[in-house]
């Protein structure tokens, strides 16, 4: 029961990438990351509607929030409000105790009269005097008051790196939920600051008191410290991810990840950093579905068994394609209409997860052809790159291949340098019971593997591995029901199904499907594994005739027919 346990863990937690309008998103790395930090969150549909603008009220839990780790703060309210419209007010009660913290800390003030406006919007402007005292400015002392309180507030807020990522932004305007996620992991990642007070002496003699604000420091070397480290204990590790296997994952660090990492990656007592690798354990949220991109670990204690969450940066450009719709274009790779460059040092290919490394004189060449990555000339250096955009297509047989890709150019170069190829196998169902099922002659049982419960007796099913649960995800292949059949093709075998072209896949039963016929079919990646007429001529069965005379009796190079009808042709 382990894989459909961990699955259903998955679904109910999600990964990165987790909202349903994730693509509209588009400061993906800040709202991952504030997600996983438990800043933010989503609506009841799953939604994150990064467009819609940010409450005042909103925007003091999500302050509270994160000043507490990401903990829920217990707070209190006083016996008479602050304000006349938060307690009273519909959909802002809830936020009082919030508001309440924010306006003692300093962080929020009203709107005047003795009101909050709780629904109000809020500006980049006001977001960011709010950040910039929760990092430990002093707003009387700044000049966060006052007439020019909002030039003061975008002075420091630009150099303190807040508006990073949204220069184009008008600060005066009403924030959207994207662009405060922006600013809120901004300031998460900025250094807290504190106020020195030194007495000199000036040029009369006189002592003078002289307070000055600086990068706070901690310890007894006297470090830096984030918002992000100081809260939540939380250290951040950049890297490439290799590996997902179950709960573990694998992160590969390149000299300037090093550099953007949290110091002592592999000494905690300090000295130079030179691992390349780092292995983070026990975790409980699937995120195969960033293999092959840049990311960043969060992970709290500086232990790799707790890990807060991982994300992608911004740095990554993903394209997902299934295998038989890439082509070679010269020394580049095609796919939906555009070419792509490739990195001139090669490509990283990883299938089903693992990292491909043997050359095709070795004895998995079978395997690396099924997984429609190579050609009979790819050439793999001793990275595992494999070189040359011929190397990603494999020609012939790519075209009739299920197989998903994703190409990922991971450092924002416009290259292409890791692919991820998942192996799609379809087979009929031939068995179904409560246990277990068979297809393709392989038995997989429920307990093992994660198999859709909708599988019937002669369905046609897609096998794939499933990285976090560490088994096969097993689910129903698409079914076209009484569809016709308006189009063939040859070399390959293609057939118009619905309006749509699909490729005849290896083995696959199509019945002497012909042009006219009305036919169930299973389609997978637009490659059709089955088809069977329901109307057309014979829709029980394939076409059978008796040859009743063949040669010179009937006048030259010809046959005559009896069809199963009882009509004859000649």
């Amino acid at each position: 029961m382990l894989c459909v346990a961990v699955m259903l863990s998955v679904m109910v937690m999600g990964a990165g990438a987790a909202f349903s309008d994730q693509d509209k998103i588009e400061n993906t790395e800040a709202v991952d990351a504030c997600s996983a930090l438990n800043i933010i969150g989503g609506y009841p549909d799953g939604s994150y509607k990064p467009e819609g603008n940010i409450k005042r009220s909103e925007i003091c839990k999500m302050i509270c929030v994160a000043l507490n780790g990401g903990e829920e703060p217990t707070l209190g309210t006083p016996a008479t409000p602050t304000f006349s419209d938060v307690r009273n007010t519909p959909n802002a009660a809830w936020a009082e105790k919030y508001i309440e913290s924010c306006v003692s800390q300093g962080i929020v003030s009203g709107v005047g009269g003795g009101r909050f406006s709780p629904n109000g919007n809020v500006t980049g402007t006001q977001l960011a005097k709010m950040l910039l005292v929760s990092l430990g400015y002093n707003a009387n002392t700044e000049g966060f008051v006052g007439n020019a309180w909002a030039t003061n507030v975008n002075v420091i807020a630009s150099q303190k790196g807040l508006y990073e990522g949204l220069e184009s932004m008008d600060t005066s305007a009403a924030l959207t939920r994207d662009n405060a996620a922006q600013m809120v992991w901004n300031a998460m990642n900025a250094y807290e600051v504190e106020y020195k007070t030194t007495i000199v002496t000036d040029e009369n003699g006189k002592l003078e008191t002289i307070v000055t604000v600086q990068d706070k420091v901690v310890g007894s070397n006297n470090d830096k410290i984030t918002l992000l480290r100081d809260k939540y204990d939380a250290w951040v590790y950049v890297g490439t991810l290799t590996s997902v296997k179950s709960s573990n994952l694998t992160i590969s660090m390149t000299a300037a990840d090093r550099a953007a990492s949290d110091p002592s990656v592999d000494n905690p007592a300090g000295g130079a950093t030179t691992v390349s690798t780092v292995d983070f354990t026990k975790l409980t949220v699937d995120y195969s579905n960033l293999l092959g991109q840049k990311v960043k670990v969060l992970f709290k204690d500086g232990k790799t068994n707790n890990v807060l969450g991982v994300y992608p940066t911004s740095d990554n450009t993903v394209y997902t394609t299934v295998m038989n719709e890439v082509e070679q274009d010269g020394k580049k790779i095609k796919f939906d209409g555009k070419s792509y460059s490739i990195e001139d040092n090669g490509v990283k290919v990883y299938v089903d997860g693992s990292l491909v490394t043997t050359k095709v004189s070795g004895k998995d060449v079978a395997d690396l052809k099924k997984a429609a990555a190579f050609d009979d000339e790819y050439k793999v250096d001793a990275h595992g790159n494999v070189t040359s955009a011929a190397a990603l297509i494999s020609g012939r047989y790519n075209r009739t291949s299920a197989d998903e890709v994703i190409f990922v150019d991971s450092d924002d170069n416009g290259k292409i340098d890791t692919a991820i190829v998942t192996q799609v196998n379809v087979a009929k169902a031939t068995y179904v019971s409560s246990s277990e099922i068979v297809a393709g002659n392989t038995t997989y049982k429920f307990e093992d593997d994660n198999i859709a419960s909708d599988i019937a007796k002669n369905d046609y099913v897609v096998i794939t591995k499933d990285l976090y649960g560490d088994c096969n995800a097993i689910a129903k292949a698409t079914k076209l029901s009484g569809v016709t059949a308006t189009g063939t093709k040859t070399e390959p075998n293609r057939y118009l199904l619905d309006g749509e072209w699909y490729t005849e896949g290896a083995n696959a039963d199509m019945n002497s499907v012909k042009s006219g016929d009305t036919v169930d079919s299973y389609v997978v990646n637009g490659v059709v594994y089955y088809a069977k007429r329901t109307s057309g001529e014979n829709s029980t069965l394939s076409d059978v005739a008796v040859v009743l005379a063949k040669g010179s009796a009937i006048q030259g190079d010809k046959v005559k027919l009896l069809k199963l009808d009882n009509t004859g042709k000649t």
